[in-house]
């Protein structure tokens, strides 16, 4: 990834700025400085690099909770729109840069108000990414972030860390502890995620035991009948639910011989009920008798309510006819048919002399309206010729005040060139040097710079001079102290070689591995105890179950056979159900509706028929009401019996289900122990030790493995201690060498310094010759002698002001001669202008005397305020309306005419109607006369009148009578013969006698039976609680054992893990994982620090997480980080910062590097090693930015981004090389 642009705009206090890496001097620089002073506005390209590519920056990504009022919105504090500078709109982030594919992008971030004002409000921030080859838009919104990590090929923690390079933060990584060195490696590496992982291990070991403790408690409340008591309580259940049984067939008994006396008390009930029935019926019948007959004669007269109602039709239909009729004949329509005619006429004269008036005034109009057309044409070309009379005036009067004003500029401009030549005259020896100053300005530079570094060369000999002398008397007393460390070292090495031996003599891995086979044979043997536990419940579990299966059987078969009584229950009632039905079928009740007295009947030839009624479809009804409840109680019965089969059925499946699962239970047991007796073979003579034997020897082991941890940690605290003495060596063996070498240094310091001393003499005074040359004022090179800075800017604002009056000049003299060349075109416009005007004059006033001859000879012919259009819209008007009313007369005429001929062919159409209704009425009366007359043979009674009176009164009343005697007619059938079936079934009912007892009787027997079945029930209950819980209890209590040796297994797998890996802080995890990645740091590091230093490399000792340097000038001896100087310890620091750079990036190219603040604190010569460092950084290819504001920095780096605080609270950046 490479950076090739930045641009922001109202970012921070950054207006307006664009940073281009492919322009002159940046495109050809490796390093650049970005500088300024603190709060300037530095670390804002660096925030706008990250919004354009990220949408958030590093500064801002702590603080997630809190809000702050932001210009009346209320925003978090790490939302990156608080960078919008205050009073401004929008703002906005552009990154151009070369991607993995080395194609090229742009990044851009956008912030901005509502409607484009300051005071609107803050909208959402815009993040979109586009391909630049075509300006394609191939990402936006929440998916940039994603395709910028693809297309760069680093996260954003992963980015602040490679691109954006904290090397200061690894001065303070150096020095600290190993605890603190894992810390800070954490947080610079983002891998924290080890240390969440100890926690976890440790919680969910605390966990697991907890849970643990709680199963085993849970046991205890877990109680089991002994087998004494299980097999007394089985007999006790058995007895009480065999005498259950015995009650239930009593019980049924007696509700069969309550069932046979109820039945009786019904059919008698019934009889009685029937009997009053019939007599209500018969009396209803007789009283009635009378209105009956008239409802009868009431359906006979029906067949002949339509005749009468069409004769009174008829009547009503003549009467209307003329009285219509007489209507017509007194209208007279003849009389208003000519006065509408004379009309006519007379609008048809009017018609045709307005017709004749407007063909007259045709040619007046014609003429009226050319004349109209010439004046408005007329009009037109006086406006116009105003206008231009207008515009040529105004172009005088503009032409005449800009002679004026080139007239006064020639003026001014010659009394200003006046002016600047008597200045330029007033400095002769200013003039001389001014075609030469570039040449000597860079000869007065020179001087400037060489008098300063001879000054500070002269500095440098003076303090190397003091050194040489301070160091040669510190170099006697660290000799001595030298060889005490050494004697020191020797004899803690002693002691660790001792503890060595020792260790040597436990073998670790032998008693681990004993004290593994012991365990595991305990568990093994443990594991058959249990195991043989089991298969003896399970055992008594198979017993159980076979007892359960038996009586389910012998239930199963009882139930089958009251299945098979029930349905022939069934089968028989369905069977008489089925004959009653026959007999009352729709057939048998039709032909008994059909037989009369005295003749024989159809079917068997009898001719006295004893149920000869009419209908009897009650009396079959109540039979069949009966024999269909017998049915559903009987298949009721059936389908409990099945219900009950059912269930006894499924019971048995799942007793045989259950008995086959602990028979699989039982089988894995036994293969389970066969198992646990191989594995236990298989561990040798472990097997023949008693669990006492096999504690011991444990306890043994355990004993040699704290032994062996004991002197392991001795032997670290003796390594540490010979580390401890080996740093301290190696610090004292620096610091004599670092004092020799610096000894030696100061000496050669003087005697280089004497040597540059004298070769800046002479190049000042060869370059003084050539400056006198050039400029040979005595007074100014006398105040340069002395004061040669404020002499050199003296000269420099004194040449620049003679050269802004020289170009002042010059272009005084070019404005004068263009104006003397304007005031000449200024005049030739202001003559050919004046002649104009006149010419325009002239045609105004032909165009008047024009317009005034046509407006007369217009008003002769017609008003000038009338038009033309007005005029001939008036005689068209007068036409139109005489057309409109010879139109409206004819319509009314014709209307006349056609109402005459409609009435003479109504008057014909009622005298035809008239003579049809006189042939219908006669027709009526005589079909009626006929019909009376055959009725009166059957109803004598039957008259006119009569037949009159039944019409008029409402026929509803008549039809009601008549249903109700059909329907009490049948009611008294039905009845009859339903009573002679209720006393056929009380004699068959009384035959079959089941009890001579009382219901009262068979009441008092079924309580007691009832209250005894409820003692046995309830003990019968309490028996079999106690067997399924003891069952429950068995089952549930083998579950947890089965859940408790899990746990316990699972238990000791977090043991273990929490014993290497776990802790409350994660500390113990963390410094293992980190002394892994400090080790992949060290190696990226290194090869930094290669390309940086030659001398140095750096190594981890042992398996700690401190760090030490390897010094290959002084034959690869380790020595301790705190040894190294200020410029050394920078260069490691930043070795590790590019390593962190390189192990962050996941092998992508990084192109463009940014190293923050870390050089303020660094004393000149430790920050001169810095500068040789950063030079040789970007000999590797990479472009690299320091952000500082230490002066040294910004002089040693030639190309530099200055970012400057401007008046008003806004900085401005300028690029200098």
């Amino acid at each position: 990834m490479k950076l090739i642009s930045v641009t922001l705009t109202n970012l921070a206090s950054i207006t307006q700025a664009t940073i281009d890496f492919e322009q002159t001097p940046l495109q050809q620089s490796g390093l650049f400085a970005i500088t300024g002073d603190t709060g300037a506005g530095k670390s804002t390209l660096l925030d706008a690099i990250c919004l354009a590519l990220y949408a958030k920056t590093a500064r801002l990504k702590n603080d997630l909770k809190n809000t702050v009022a932001f210009n009346g919105d209320e925003i978090k504090l790490n939302d990156p729109r608080n960078l919008l500078r205050r009073g401004c709109a929008q703002g906005s982030a552009e990154v151009l840069f070369i991607g993995q594919d080395n194609q090229r992008y742009k990044a851009c971030w956008k912030v901005a108000r509502a409607r484009n004002k300051v005071d609107g409000r803050l909208k959402v921030a815009e993040h979109e990414i586009y391909a630049l080859a075509d300006e394609t838009l191939i990402a936006q919104k929440s998916a940039a972030v994603k395709c910028t990590e693809q297309l760069i090929g680093l996260n954003f923690e992963q980015f602040t860390r490679a691109v954006l390079l904290a090397q200061h933060e690894f001065s303070a990584f150096l020095k600290a502890s190993s605890d603190e060195r894992a810390q800070l490696l954490e947080c610079l590496t983002g891998t924290d995620k080890f240390s969440r992982i100890g926690q976890t291990i440790f919680e969910l070991h605390k966990n697991k035991k907890v849970e643990l403790a709680q199963l085993r408690l849970s046991l205890e409340a877990y109680s089991l009948l002994s087998d004494e008591e299980l097999n007394e309580i089985t007999i006790q259940n058995k007895q009480h639910h065999a005498a259950l049984e015995e009650y239930k067939q009593q019980q049924k008994h007696i509700e069969q011989q309550k069932n046979w006396l109820q039945t009786g008390q019904a059919i008698q009930s019934k009889v009685q009920d029937h009997t009053t029935q019939l007599n209500h019926v018969a009396e209803q019948l007789s009283t009635q008798s009378a209105e009956f007959e008239l409802a009868q004669l009431a359906t006979v007269v029906a067949q002949i309510s339509d005749n009468r109602a069409q004769a009174k039709q008829l009547i009503l239909q003549h009467k209307e006819c003329t009285l219509e009729h007489a209507q017509l004949n007194k209208e007279d329509l003849t009389e208003e048919i000519r006065k509408k005619e004379a009309q006519q006429r007379d609008f048809i004269a009017i018609e045709s002399q307005a017709k004749a008036t407007f063909e007259q005034q045709q040619p007046s109009i014609i003429q009226v309206r050319t004349l109209d057309t010439n004046r408005t044409a007329n009009k037109t070309l006086l406006d116009n010729a105003q206008r231009e009379v207008e515009t040529i005036q105004g172009t005088l009067d503009k032409t005449g005040a800009e002679q004026q004003a080139l007239q006064k500029n020639l003026s001014d401009d010659n009394a200003k060139a006046t002016q600047l030549r008597d200045t330029l005259n007033s400095d002769p020896q200013g003039m001389a040097a001014l075609p030469h100053w570039q040449h000597l300005s860079a000869l007065l530079l020179k001087l400037e710079q060489l008098a300063t570094q001879r000054t500070t060369l002269s500095d440098e000999r003076q303090a190397a001079t003091q050194q040489v002398t301070q160091l040669a008397e510190l170099c006697a007393p660290l000799t001595l102290q030298v060889d005490k460390q050494q004697q020191h070292s020797l004899q803690i090495e002693t002691q660790l070689n001792a503890l060595k031996q020792e260790i040597a003599q436990l073998d670790y891995e032998a008693i681990q591995q004993r004290r593994f086979a012991l365990q595991s044979g305990l568990a093994c043997k443990e594991s058959l105890r249990n195991v043989d536990t089991e298969l003896t419940q399970l055992q008594v579990e198979l017993d159980k179950t076979r007892h359960q299966q038996h009586s389910l059987t012998l239930q199963l078969k009882d139930t089958e056979q009251q299945t098979e009584l029930a349905k022939q229950r069934v089968a028989l009632t369905q069977d008489n159900y089925s004959q009653v039905q026959l007999r009352a079928s729709e057939n048998i009740s039709a032909l008994r509706s059909a037989l009369q007295p005295g003749k024989e009947c159809v079917v068997c030839g009898a001719t006295a028929h004893p149920y000869g009624v009419e209908h009897i479809d009650e009396h079959w009804q109540n039979l069949l009401d009966d024999f269909k409840v017998q049915k559903a109680q009987a298949e009721q019965a059936l389908q409990q019996a099945q219900t009950r089969y059912t269930e006894h059925l499924s019971t048995l499946e799942a007793a045989n289900v259950q008995l086959q699962v602990t028979l699989q239970q039982q089988a894995q047991l036994e293969l389970k122990s066969q198992q646990l007796n191989t594995q236990l073979n298989e561990l040798g003579e472990v097997a023949t030790l008693s669990d006492e034997q096999c504690h011991s020897q444990i306890t043994s082991l355990q004993a040699q493995l704290t032994q062996y941890s004991a002197l392991s940690a001795q032997q670290q605290d003796t390594w540490q201690q010979f580390q401890h003495a080996q740093t301290a060596l190696q610090a004292v063996q620096t610091e004599l060498k670092n004092t020799e070498q610096a000894l030696q240094q100061h000496q050669h310091t003087t005697q280089h310094c004497n040597h540059q001393l004298t070769q800046l003499n002479q190049d000042i005074y060869d370059i003084e010759q050539q400056a006198q040359q050039l400029f040979n004022d005595e007074d100014w090179w006398s105040l340069f002698s002395e004061q040669n800075h404020q002499a050199r800017l003296s000269l420099t604002v004194r040449i620049e002001q003679l050269q802004h009056v020289e170009h002042s000049l010059n272009l005084l003299t070019t404005s004068q001669q263009n104006t003397h060349n304007a005031l000449d075109v200024i005049l030739a416009q202001h003559a050919e202008q004046t002649q104009q005007g006149v010419n325009a004059q002239h045609r105004v006033d032909t165009l008047a005397a024009s317009a005034l001859q046509l407006d007369q000879a217009r008003a002769l012919l017609l008003p000038l305020e009338q038009t033309p259009e007005q005029w001939q819209q008036a005689l068209q008007l007068a036409v139109d309306n005489a057309q409109q009313q010879v139109v409206e007369i004819k319509s009314v005429l014709a209307t006349l005419t056609h109402a005459l001929q409609e009435k003479t062919l109504k008057q014909a159409n009622l005298q035809r109607q008239l003579s049809q209704i006189d042939q219908q009425t006669e027709t009526v009366e005589q079909r009626f006369v006929q019909w009376l007359s055959q009725q009166q043979q059957v109803f004598p009674q039957l008259d006119a009148e009569l037949i009159d009176s039944i019409l008029s009164q409402d026929q509803t009343h008549f039809l009601a009578l008549h249903a109700q005697h059909k329907q009490l007619t049948t009611q008294h059938d039905q009845i009859q013969a339903t009573l002679a079936h209720l006393q056929a079934e009380y004699t068959q009912h009384q035959a079959h006698a089941m009890t001579v007892r009382s219901v009262t009787e068979l009441n008092a027997s079924l309580d007691r039976l009832n209250q005894q079945q409820q003692a046995t029930q309830t003990l019968w209950l309490e028996c079999n609680t106690l067997l399924t819980q003891h069952e429950r209890n068995v089952a549930q209590l083998q579950e947890k054992q089965t859940q408790l040796s899990a746990l316990q297994a699972d238990y000791e797998h977090w043991h273990l893990l929490d014993k290497l890996l776990g802790d409350a802080t994660g500390k113990k995890l963390r410094n293992i994982a980190q002394t892994q990645t400090l080790k992949i740091l060290l190696q990226y590091a290194n090869q930094h620090l290669q390309s940086l230093s030659k001398r140095y490399k750096l190594t981890v000792i042992g398996h700690s997480l401190d760090i030490a340097i390897i010094d290959k000038d002084m034959a690869d001896e380790q020595r301790s980080v705190n040894t190294l100087s200020g410029g050394e310890s920078f260069l490691v620091s930043l070795a590790l910062a590019l390593g962190l750079a390189s192990l962050s990036s996941n092998k992508v190219h990084i192109g463009s590097l940014f190293i923050d603040e870390g050089f303020g604190t660094l004393d000149p010569e430790t920050l001169s090693v810095a500068l040789d460092a950063l030079d040789s950084l970007q000999a590797q290819g990479r472009k690299v930015g320091v952000i500082s504001h230490v002066s040294e920095m910004t002089e040693r780096v030639a190309t530099q981004i200055q970012v400057k605080k401007q008046p008003g609270g806004y900085s401005s950046l300028t690029v200098k090389g």
